[in-house]
């Protein structure tokens, strides 16, 4: 017998309702789209902008309130708006609004400086986010040993026991915390995918997450490709980069599930103060959301900088990767610390897409924290090129800048009101041969840019001056 002999009049008539009701809801979304064109033709002709935030907040919190009082989930009304809105957004593109700019992020400038360089030109890469020391010594012959030794097949996703085990040593070594598990770290493909699998964790399609910014561009473009909105506080260098909880208190929305938070920060090296930082994390404690650490420049730190560690809410995601304090960017090995459930959900992600980080990587990892003098010297030689950059900055009258209290960046400033730094990076590039990152692609920050201080300091200086110059 088939279903068609079983089923009952009734529900035949339930299934027609249902195909009825599904036609209904594509017709009320064709309207919308078709409003959504008109809108998009008022914006193109009075030249205004596609986003705007307030008036998404009180759809969000119209449609939120509907759900309540139809008893239907949160959650998937969240995440239909976030699919209308995003349907008209790309309709109202189409209707001769100009395309907006490309964003000139540090991989889009680092792909174009690949291609100048292919031509045989010589450039003085101050784009790239990327130490120049040489790992230990010490990790090379750890790799090369496990090579000889065959660790070349699949291992277990979480991580080898021996790095497992050399990261919890690590923990209580560096911050004293002695009380981590197994079962909430995480051995990943380098730091940035710690950090993806941490945003598609806690975030899915409708929900937002507060980012400070001026920030790394793959918070944003990483939530963007879940379906999330990144909601963004902003600060300044008048401000010297300094965050303020209050702004961080009011950004959070409704549909919010995170605060990402990362210090010693990208760009601007500006390390946040303790006070301040565990003022956020209380509030996102009190409110149960979760807080994203992004610890990767922590051994670039020359102020006191904080750690999730010191005041652990009930949802966290501690990040951080090899690449920058041992100088293994090429080795693609991160990590991350999480409660287990939180850990155990990333994990997933991580078997899906790479199943495991290689084991004689991993080994050559859990070497490298036994490397403490290497980072040491890595870290002496990055603040007297912090101290020595910014002598030389200040000699430039067009320019201003904060110090940077750690990681490998300066972030400076045009006094100019009018300074495009996509198209001063371009000419900086095509003119002096020197590329740097423009402040837009972290940001809403066209007077900035980003100087990478992974080279040497004579080359650093001859990069400057040539800033200098082309400023006149």
């Amino acid at each position: 017998m088939t279903e068609s002999d079983l089923r009952g009049p009734e529900l035949e008539e339930l299934r027609g309702e249902v195909a009825e009701t599904t036609k209904a809801i594509i017709g009320l979304v064709a309207k919308r789209i078709e409003l959504a064109k008109r809108i998009g033709q008022v914006k193109s002709r009075d030249s205004l902008p596609i986003d705007n935030e307030g008036v998404e907040d009180a759809l969000l919190e119209d449609v939120l309130a509907e759900c309540r009082s139809l008893g239907l989930d949160e959650q998937l009304g969240t995440k239909i708006l976030g699919t209308l809105l995003a349907e008209s957004k790309k309709v109202q593109r189409m209707q001769g609004t100009p395309k907006p700019k490309q964003l000139i992020t540090p991989m889009v400038m680092m792909a174009k400086a690949k291609e100048v360089e292919r031509t045989g030109r010589r450039l003085i890469r101050l784009d790239v986010g990327e130490p120049d020391f040489h790992p230990p010594e010490a990790v090379i012959e750890a790799v090369s040993g496990a090579l000889r030794a065959y660790k070349t097949y699949y291992t277990v996703g979480r991580g080898v026991p021996e790095l497992l085990t050399a990261l919890k040593g690590y923990l209580a070594r560096r911050y004293g915390y002695r009380d981590a598990a197994d079962d909430q770290l995480s051995v990943t493909p380098g730091g940035r995918f710690a950090v993806y699998s941490a945003l598609a964790t806690v975030a899915s399609e409708g929900d937002s997450v507060v980012v400070i910014e001026p920030n790394w561009p793959a918070y944003k473009e990483g939530l963007e490709y879940v379906g999330a909105r990144a909601i963004s506080v902003r600060t300044t260098l008048e401000e010297k980069w300094e965050p303020s909880p209050e702004r961080v208190k009011e950004a959070i929305r409704p549909n919010t599930k995170a605060i990402v938070l990362s210090y010693p920060a990208n760009p601007t090296g500006k390390v946040m103060g303790k006070g301040a930082f565990k003022e956020i994390v209380g509030t996102a404690d009190d409110l149960g959301l979760t807080v994203i650490s992004d610890e990767i420049y922590n051994d670039y730190a020359y102020a006191p900088c904080p750690t999730i560690l010191e005041c652990l809410p009930r949802k966290y995601i501690l990040t951080s990767s090899f690449s920058k304090g041992w100088s293994m960017t090429g080795f693609r090995v991160g990590w991350s610390f999480a409660p287990a459930e939180t850990s155990a959900r990333m994990l997933k992600i991580l078997g899906l897409m790479i199943t495991c980080v290689p084991e004689f990587v991993q080994l050559g990892a859990a070497k490298a924290l036994e490397c403490e003098a290497e980072v040491s010297h890595n870290s002496r030689v990055m603040k007297e090129r912090i101290d020595a950059t910014t002598e030389e900055l200040a000699k430039i009258d067009a320019l201003e800048l904060v110090k940077p209290e750690g990681s490998i960046y300066a972030f400076p400033q045009a006094r100019s009101e009018t300074f495009d730094s996509s198209a001063f990076a371009m000419d900086l590039l095509e003119k002096k041969g020197v590329t740097v990152s423009p402040g837009t692609g972290f940001g809403d920050y066209p007077r900035c840019f980003r100087i990478s201080l992974g080279q040497p300091q004579q080359v650093l200086t001859a990069g400057v001056r040539k800033i200098g110059e082309l400023l006149g």
